[in-house]
């Protein structure tokens, strides 16, 4: 073959080949939202992920629940109790209809800040009734406030208004832990689905 020849083929193939690897990467290799979009979303993502040191409490079957818990898939922690009246219920309404139309789902995780009332029991009872998957994590306060405390999130009584009653006061923001265990992010209040689902579908 006249080596001209062979040239122009090899540079129509190399064009070709140009071509089909830009096109199957522009719908392959869709680039991820900005951080200005997850912000707008409520997601705040650190540029460098936190280590959260282990921590021992029980999950809502009585097992051991710490940082190995958290390992081997996204994490969503919310920090709440079962006797709360409102954002509680609401926040775990939202999470469950956002991750019901998700085809890889993160784990839910609700921690509790009444480990006076929340035993296990309870806490199955509570998180089942809003997604059979989700989890829940209880124990003494001093583990409950150690993990709170590495991932920024306050918590404390404040009396009812019938005596000897009280309600927690706490945080509303969902905490995000990647993979490996680690503090990712936060997502704050005011909680939608569609925007939660937007920022776990980016994971």
């Amino acid at each position: 073959m006249d080596r001209g020849i062979r040239n122009t083929l090899i540079g129509v193939l190399a064009f070709i080949s140009l071509v089909l690897g830009l096109t199957f990467a522009r719908y392959t290799f869709k680039p991820g939202p900005s951080e200005e979009q997850l912000s707008e979303w409520g997601y705040y993502q650190f540029e460098s992920p936190r280590v959260i040191s282990d921590f021992k409490l029980v999950d809502e079957q009585e097992a051991p629940a710490g940082i190995e818990q958290l390992k081997g898939q996204w994490s969503l922690l919310f920090f709440g109790f079962t006797f709360c009246p409102d954002i509680c219920p609401t926040t775990l309404s939202v999470m469950n209809k956002a991750v019901s139309e998700l085809e890889i789902k993160p784990q839910v995780v609700l921690v509790s800040v009444d480990p006076e009332r929340d035993d296990p029991k309870t806490m199955a009872r509570y998180v089942r009734a809003f997604n059979p998957e989700f989890r829940g994590f209880t124990g003494e306060f001093d583990e409950i406030v150690n993990l709170a405390t590495q991932v920024n999130v306050a918590f404390g009584k404040v009396p009812g208004n019938e005596p000897g009653t009280y309600l927690v006061d706490h945080s509303a923001s969902i905490v995000v832990v990647d993979p490996e265990g680690r503090y990712a992010g936060f997502i704050k209040a005011p909680h939608s689905a569609g925007n939660l689902r937007s920022i776990v579908a980016a994971f």
